[in-house]
């Protein structure tokens, strides 16, 4: 489509234009070229007449057809209305390279208004050889429009040959058109025109009338004399040149790093002696660790040094006191508490994670707890025979350790409560390790605060995982039965009551 089919705007403009030189109205056209940092952008333009200038030429905005300007790629908006009776048009086209703006002002415009019209970009990658002196070189991108603006000295310059034709005959034509005073009015008067560049960032120019943060603007009428416009930004990018320096820091520290540890690992060996070094530290312990082996494969006799029992099922009952007593008491108290809130608050309360304190305020127990703990504790039975067992083992002088699933509260509590203070030599329960049976730590924690081998170990239990663990870490273990009802199939030696020890009788089943 010819640029001369698309100069909706421009007759539109003259025509209010020149009807408006007759009154004090006034209408004002604003161009706008809006540039992003990828070298696109949008071209618009604003058409805005007051209410007069409407009312002066009454059947233009009913009988303006924009259908072509469509059809040639611009988006329309409008005519709309505006206060006190005025209208507004606008219309807008991008575009998707710099060479293209010359062209969508250019049917704007016509020929010959915009000229030597150039929008650039240019992207200055900084010199990445890597200096101490100036770490942090910066890369920059430049944005550069510049145009020369030449106003017509006549408004009929922006229309085609019919539209002159019609505008000579019926406006320029009218001996009427004359301002307030009587005198011809100069069309110039009445028409404003300005043009805005928008570029990324803010905007630097030597010839704009306005500059607001990254908009420059320019203001001019018909027959202004010829005028240069120049608008630039420029953005500088550090963070480029800032990763390099901490890639390259990083690298001189790895460096450093690996090479103290080399200095540091030859000074090892210049001054420690040959019998300490660390191959012969390595073949004295694969050699200790070949001699325990050995042991555990019963090379040597058994020797019964240390007698490790579990606190429930063979100090006290019951065996489960989560299901068997704790559970109870507190439903008793709460009969709608969840069951598994319980657990698993009691979970964290033997990993020493809960405190008892913590524990009760997290069931609802906190104004009663010291009642129902003492209450709970005081519910434990000890097993029968287990004071007289202990006075034995004294006597013999063989020391018993206890363990088992406890906070340390509880634990020293219940110890005291069961005056065992001078005859077990060592209470460790899950609380003072942060770990349950059947794991190890309980019994690795025996071993090292009483100085055994395990091997040298009798564990005594009523709970067949924690015997299983026991017998896996070399410690010899015992089924202990306080009842006959207790007594089940097993693979562990069978121990009925503390009277089989004592007597002698302990046996398989």
């Amino acid at each position: 489509m010819s640029p001369l089919r698309v100069r909706w705007l421009r007759l539109l403009l003259v025509a209010i234009a020149v009807v408006v030189t007759a009154s004090a109205c006034r209408i004002d056209a604003t161009v706008e070229v809006v540039a992003t940092e990828r070298g696109t952008g949008t071209v618009s333009v604003r058409v805005v007449a007051d209410g007069e200038a409407v009312r002066l030429t009454p059947d233009l905005p009913g009988n303006l057809r924009l259908d072509d300007v469509r059809d040639a790629g611009w988006t329309v908006v409008g005519p709309e209305s505006t206060g006190g009776g005025g209208m507004v048009v606008e219309a807008s086209k991008g575009f998707d390279s710099p060479e293209q703006l010359p062209e969508i002002l250019a049917e704007l415009a016509g020929e010959g208004v915009f000229e030597d019209i150039e929008l650039t970009q240019s992207h200055t990658e900084a010199d990445f050889s890597f200096s101490f002196s100036d770490p942090l070189t910066t890369t920059r991108t430049d944005y550069d429009l510049t145009a020369r603006i030449v106003p017509p000295s006549d408004p009929r310059v922006f229309s085609d040959d019919l539209l002159a034709e019609i505008l000579d005959g019926h406006l320029f034509g009218r001996p009427e058109l004359v301002d307030e005073a009587g005198g011809p009015v100069d069309p110039d008067s009445s028409l404003g025109m300005v043009f805005t560049v928008t570029l990324p960032y803010d905007v630097a120019s030597d010839t704009a009338a306005e500059i607001d943060g990254n908009t420059a603007e320019w203001r001019f009428s018909f027959g202004d004399d010829a005028f240069d416009v120049d608008a630039s930004s420029m953005i500088e990018d550090s963070a480029p040149r800032m990763w390099l320096a901490l890639v390259v820091l990083a690298i001189v520290a790895s460096v450093l790093v690996v090479l103290f540890q080399l200095l540091w690992w030859i000074f090892s060996i210049v001054r420690t002696p040959k019998g300490r070094r660390r191959l012969a530290t390595r073949r004295r312990r694969r050699r200790r660790a070949a001699a325990r082996s050995t042991d555990t494969g019963h090379s040597r006799r058994r020797l019964l040094r240390l007698l490790v029992v579990d606190v429930h099922g063979v100090v006290v009952r019951p065996t489960d006191p989560l299901e068997g007593l704790l559970l109870p008491i507190v439903r008793a108290e709460l009969p709608d508490i969840d069951p598994e809130m319980v657990r698993d608050r009691h979970r964290k309360l033997l990993l020493g994670r809960l405190t008892p304190e913590e524990f009760w305020s997290d069931l609802g127990l906190g104004p009663i707890s010291d009642e129902i703990e003492t209450r709970y504790l005081s519910s434990y039975r000890l097993v029968p025979g287990l004071h007289t067992f202990l006075d034995r083992m004294r006597d013999r002088q063989l020391p018993v350790a206890v363990i088992g699933n406890q906070p340390r509260h509880w634990g020293e509590r219940l110890r005291r409560m069961a005056a065992l203070e001078d005859t077990v030599a060592s209470w460790l329960v899950s609380g003072d390790v942060g770990a349950t049976l059947p794991e190890s730590s309980l019994f690795e924690a025996t071993r090292r605060v009483m100085s055994v081998d395990t091997y040298d170990c009798l564990y005594l239990s009523s709970v067949p995982d924690n015997l299983d663990a026991a017998a896996e870490l070399g410690l010899a273990t015992a089924y202990f039965a306080a009842s006959p009802a207790d007594a089940i199939e097993t693979s562990h030696t069978m121990v009925r009551g503390f009277n089989d020890i004592l007597k002698g009788r302990a046996g398989s089943t």
